[in-house]
């Protein structure tokens, strides 16, 4: 199994009135020759195909439009003095 990077792409989920609503998708897993979208959903990674009312994968509407949204690029841990690590969130 290998997780690549599925920055750019969001899941699709239709709702009972007839709505949808999009999750981004954090990335894909590649299992064997299938690849599946993996969103999180309390705090936890799922595959898109598993959950109740998923239709389809896009791309989001900002990277079908060659708008890159802003790029945060956390530094690495041996970038940082000593290995420390950033905070945790609360």
């Amino acid at each position: 199994m290998t997780l690549l990077d599925a920055h750019g792409y969001e899941a699709v989920f239709g709702t009972p009135e007839g709505d949808t609503y999009r999750i981004p998708l954090i990335c894909w897993r590649e299992d064997g020759d299938h690849m599946y979208g993996m969103v999180l959903v309390k705090g936890h990674l799922r595959r898109t195909d598993q959950l109740r009312n998923f239709l389809q994968y896009d791309c989001r509407r900002s990277a079908c439009r060659h708008e890159a949204p802003p790029a945060f690029d956390a530094p690495a841990v041996a970038d940082r003095p000593d290995g420390t690590h950033l905070p945790a969130l609360r």
